[in-house]
């Protein structure tokens, strides 16, 4: 197969080859900013196009001297007379008519929903920075997390909470990448802020299904989160303070052109709030980005990324006044570095060489008079990647690639002291080792005028102690146009995943496990087609799409009933493995700009589970079985000064399996009864249905001013309504009887924050 494949695109390669030149290249302001829909024109041939959101464009000329006339409004013409004798690349930077529209200019850079449109991929979905800072959400703190859970296909956990639970999978089945390093937990305050920092962010891709062949290693999604890497002009700085944490952002230049570096801070200050109200509340959490962007040439650029954060808590409890008490200690916090190359090669070739090194761990320390307990985990990976992209194949583009990661894991590490090490001793799960190879190659094309075709192959491996794995991974998406604005969508795609993460809960913990496959814990792998509808309606901006999609997952792994992973660290042998479905239809209405921009997103799913060993080997609803979902996302923009925005999301209560019943046995000491537990199904019981509305009021400072600044004030949950967390017994004093209670968390909470930049 792989080597028909090769012969195939070959023989494409030499057959195809056009007489006439290709001629690529990007459109960018002064600023480094792509300029999205410029009009690029070839005299004498009236060749025309216009470049995509990223600025970039390709067409075809004939040889010979040409007259490149491009445009773009608010922006200097660029004229030039090239002479063409083979394949070129041009970068055409246009100089701003005035100032005053520079606002105007940067409102316009991102157009997500058409580039969507005419891709041949399903299943995607783009957020810019403003999407993100649009919406009201806890504490007014911006969350690219928050506002994916918003769109079709993407389920979140608790109230509050930063997981992502894709199409029905769990939330260890995505695969976070930030610029190309993977990120394992991506959650601060336990759970209910991401580890983003806004102000960083350019471009968040998420793709949930119709995966290219160049990502793999998980099962539900790829969240792929790209900084910013322009060079700027000048320096400048931003910032913003709110009430759960403040953010700093600088940029300089150092070489006109050629070389910059911003750093961005974030620190919450809970810690300081609560002191001023008279308790102890001694937690918080900390994140700094940096990036260094060098252009040595036209035709290199190179990029180092860091990034670091950390949740710290360190609590004393003073039982007596006396300085004796309970002293408990937590750290947790990621680490990630890459350094990435890319270059344009000779004869239209594009490459991209990534270096990338990533790092978790957690520290719990409890302490109590002699005795001590300390519990700790991390993994930390190296990665190699190398892309190599052309664009001009015959009628389409080629892409391929190579990837190398090793894992090495110390997944759980118990260390005891003090009489209660007679009860716990100290103990150590053996490190683990684990090395992923994986080869990519895929080819976009147009095999006829209404027909766009992107067929790849990934074949993905995995090496550890005493077992090797090998997988084919076939990827395939198909786009055909109804009419210029409507088509129709197809993807097919096969996952593997190497990576698995042990957790107790329902919703993500610091202190889950992540581990890798071994010799008798196999890989889990999806099959996932989907069938899409799109249009969009230029002239109005809205963008409107419907998609099916039906997913089986294999060696999914689980837990025997009754087993606790936390101090456990032999928790391998408790570990099964299983299978499972899910199934949905998906609805999303966009608007993009205007006045009022948002969008409505609706999906109903079905999401169910298969263990030998558990429920009797019967079927079973997952956790992350929540059959509606829905939300409605608006800004307005009254003016260029004051806006308005809300959030509205239902979604379906969470799954648990209850108590349905008590039967008394005789105790073992003969001396009475115990009460023994009957359970229903496993998840056969739901909690309430949460919904929720948020609402928010931006007020600017007058445009064209050097110092910006902005108000942001609003409420969440407007109707105070506090949704469920989960769920508590409680028995009647008078009869005895049993009944669940739902506790909710975050009812009225206002919010207010100050931004600031120059």
């Amino acid at each position: 197969m792989l080597k028909y494949l090769f012969f195939s695109l070959t023989l494409i390669s030499g057959v195809l080859q056009a007489q006439d030149i290709d001629v690529t290249g990007i459109v960018h302001d002064n600023e480094g900013q792509p300029l999205p829909q410029a009009h690029v024109v070839v005299l004498p041939d009236s060749i025309f196009t216009l470049s995509d959101v990223e600025g970039e464009f390709k067409i075809k000329v004939p040889r010979g001297e040409k007259q490149i006339h491009v445009s773009y409004v608010g922006f200097e013409n660029f004229n030039r007379a090239i002479k063409f004798t083979r394949d070129t690349t041009l970068t055409v930077s246009l100089k701003s008519k005035a100032s005053q529209l520079q606002e105007v200019v940067i409102s316009s850079t991102r157009n997500p929903q058409q580039e969507i449109f005419e891709e041949n991929q399903t299943s995607k979905h783009v957020l810019t920075q403003s999407d993100i800072n649009a919406i009201p959400v806890l504490g007014g703190e911006a969350d690219v997390i928050k506002t994916l859970q918003l769109l079709p296909g993407t389920v979140r956990g608790i109230e509050g909470s930063s997981d992502l639970f894709v199409r029905g999978g769990a939330a260890d089945q995505n695969l976070v990448l930030l610029d190309d390093a993977p990120i394992y937990n991506t959650s601060h305050l336990f759970g209910f802020l991401s580890v983003f920092n806004a102000d960083v962010l350019d471009r968040v891709e998420a793709i949930n299904g119709g995966f290219p062949a160049e990502f793999g290693g998980r099962l539900s999604s790829i969240l792929n989160v790209g900084t910013k890497s322009n060079i700027p002009q000048r320096t400048a700085v931003s910032g913003d303070i709110g009430l759960i944490a403040s953010r700093l952002y600088v940029e300089q230049p150092v070489v006109k052109d050629k070389a910059s570096f911003w750093v961005a801070g974030r620190r919450t200050y809970i810690d300081q709030v609560i002191r001023a109200t008279g308790e102890e509340l001694p937690y918080y959490f900390y994140d700094f980005n940096g990036k260094f962007i060098f252009k040595p040439t036209d035709r290199d650029e190179i990029q180092f990324s860091h990034y670091s954060g950390e949740d710290l808590l360190d609590l004393f409890r003073d039982r007596n006044g006396d300085g004796d008490g309970f002293l408990t200690t937590y750290a947790s916090g990621n680490s990630s570095q890459s350094l990435r190359w890319n270059k344009l090669l000779k004869h239209n070739w594009h490459s991209a060489v990534s270096l990338t090194r990533t790092k978790y761990r957690y520290n719990i320390l409890n302490a109590f008079e002699e005795n001590e307990l300390i519990a700790q985990s991390d993994i930390e990976d190296y990665g190699v990647r190398l892309l190599l992209q052309k664009d001009s194949v015959g009628n389409g583009s080629i892409k391929t690639g190579v990837d190398w990661t090793r894992h090495q894991v110390s997944p759980n590490v118990i260390n005891t002291a003090g009489s209660i090490s007679e009860l716990l001793k100290s103990s150590s799960t053996r490190g683990r080792i684990a090395d992923e190879f994986a080869f990519h190659i895929q080819y976009d094309w147009s095999p006829f005028e209404k027909i766009q075709i992107n067929a790849g192959l990934r074949i993905s491996s995995a090496v550890v102690l005493n077992k090797n794995y090998f997988f084919p991974e076939p990827r395939l998406s198909i786009r055909y146009a109804l009419h210029d604005d409507e088509a129709l969508k197809f993807s097919y795609s096969r996952m593997v995943q190497y990576m698995h993460r042990i957790s107790n809960s329902a919703v993500s913990s610091p202190t889950d496990i992540w581990y890798p496959v071994t010799d008798s814990i196999r890989p889990q792998t999806s099959h996932q087609v989907a069938l899409g509808w799109q249009r969009n309606l230029s002239d109005e901006n809205i963008f409107l799409s419907v998609e099916g999609y039906y997913k089986t997952m294999h060696e999914l792994v689980g837990y025997e009933e009754g087993t606790n992973l936390f101090l456990n660290t032999d928790f391998e042998s408790k570990l099964i493995q299983g299978r499972g479905e899910a199934y949905g239809v998906e609805f999303l209405l966009r608007k993009n700009s205007g006045k009022l921009t948002g969008w409505v997103s609706y999906t109903l799913s079905w999401s169910n589970r298969q263990f030998d060993e558990i429920n009797g080997g019967r079927w079973f609803p997952s956790r992350y079985d929540r059959r509606h979902n829905g939300a409605v996302v608006a800004q307005y923009a009254f003016n260029k000064r004051w806006a308005a925005s809300m959030v509205w999301e239902y979604i379906s209560g969470s799954r648990f399996t209850p108590i349905i019943g008590q039967y008394a046995l005789l105790a073992p000491t003969l001396t009475g009864a115990d009460l023994i537990p009957v359970y229903s199904g496993i998840n056969q019981v739901k909690l309430s249905a949460s919904h929720r509305l948020d609402v928010g009021l931006k007020f600017k400072s007058k445009p064209g001013r050097k110092f910006q600044w902005q108000w942001f004030a609003g409420v969440y949950n407007v109707y105070n309504r506090a949704n469920p967390i989960g769920i508590n017994i409680e028995q009647d004093e008078v009869d005895g009887s049993l009944r669940y209670t739902q506790p909710g968390l975050f009812g009225f909470i206002p919010f207010l924050s100050y931004g600031f930049k120059f």
